[in-house]
């Protein structure tokens, strides 16, 4: 545990009862935290109770549509200037003590990114939580961001903070209807600019994931990657990638081949983006180039639910390899998948 480290928790919430219980629980557990502060908007279930039982401050806040609004509310509640941002149904399952002692001592200009991991499929994303309150504050009525509240540079940092993420698993979704809420939110603030980038990316995002639209989301990904905003900037590289595997699941091959193309100068250096092109090679033919970037993959120490640095990686050069009709060379990649089951699936096809 990472004692007296002079960190709040700040959460925002409504009806988490099924969920918040164990948020702050994983929390105090691993990070030890004396103040932890819970805004409540509206709940009619049991989460304010559940909040005060685990030793949180209450406070009510009257939603107004505006995510940015409550969560600079939680903050201005905090006893701490280093901020850990959560939702309610996000449940820490890993921590790196030294490593955030040493963002504290040294990082006060910047952002810690922490990952959070989706359940069913363990999609993995990394998303600015940790903050100081003096230098950063939120913005955006809903997908909000943090942005710096001077005029110095916005830097984020990864940091080893890892939490599941429950609130969008497909019963969760239906029983709050959150992408209607989402939806609804995001075309109001369409409304007032119909060319900013980043609610253009968000809403198809909300296609992407909530809906299951994906024709709808690339529609929305194309125009917001069209203006031409930077490429270092964090939600730009997840638009790129949600739009890439859009692409593929719609068959659209080429696009996809273009978009990866056009942004390996800056996300090269990322394995989910090595991965991402490797796909989108084989999708269109190009299989030496697919089984590099899947090679390259491979043993990267990085925390990997998916299986990219391994099984999935070693799979797809598998498959590829048998399209060609080096089936000793499949059988042999396939037998390093382990017990990953479309492997096992094809060595049983193939030994008969």
């Amino acid at each position: 545990m990472a004692d007296n480290l002079p960190i709040s928790l700040c959460m925002i919430a409504k009806n988490e009862e099924a969920f918040l219980d164990a948020s702050l629980k994983s929390v105090k557990s691993v990070l030890g935290f004396d103040d932890i502060i819970v805004v409540d908007t509206g709940s009619e279930d049991r989460t304010k109770d559940i909040a005060l039982e685990n030793g949180a401050e209450v406070f009510d806040f009257v939603w107004c549509e505006d995510f940015s609004a409550a969560r600079n509310f939680a903050t201005e509640k905090a006893r701490n200037d280093w901020i850990l941002a959560l939702d309610a149904d996000e449940i820490i399952t890993s921590f790196n003590g030294n490593e955030l002692k040493s963002f504290i001592k040294d990082k006060h200009y910047s952002i810690g990114a922490i990952k959070i991991i989706s359940p069913p499929e363990k999609n993995a994303t990394n998303i600015s939580r940790f903050y100081n309150k003096k230098y950063y504050q939120w913005d955006g009525n809903i997908h909000e961001q943090l942005v710096p509240v001077s005029t110095h540079e916005k830097n984020i940092v990864p940091l080893h903070i890892i939490a599941d993420h429950y609130g969008y698993t497909p019963e969760v979704k239906e029983s709050k209807g959150k992408f209607e809420r989402n939806l609804r939110m995001l075309e109001a603030a369409l409304a007032k600019d119909s060319n900013d980038p980043y609610i253009l990316a968000q809403l198809g995002k909300c296609y992407y994931v909530n809906g299951g639209d994906l024709l709808r989301a690339c529609e929305y990904f194309e125009k917001a990657l069209s203006k031409d905003e930077n490429p270092r900037l964090e939600y730009v590289y997840i638009t790129v990638e949600y739009y890439g595997y859009s692409l593929l699941n719609t068959g659209q091959y080429e696009k996809a081949l273009e978009l990866v193309i056009k942004y390996s100068e800056y996300y090269n250096n990322k394995v989910d983006y090595r991965f991402l092109s490797a796909h989108v090679f084989q999708n269109n033919g190009l299989f030496q180039e697919a089984v590099e970037y899947y090679e390259s993959c491979i043993g990267v120490d990085t925390f990997d639910p998916q299986g990219m640095t391994s099984f999935l990686s070693y799979y797809n050069i598998g498959v590829i390899l048998e399209c060609v009709g080096m089936i000793e060379d499949a059988i042999a990649v396939y037998k390093s998948c382990g017990d990953y089951e479309p492997a096992l699936a094809r060595l049983a096809e193939i030994d008969t």
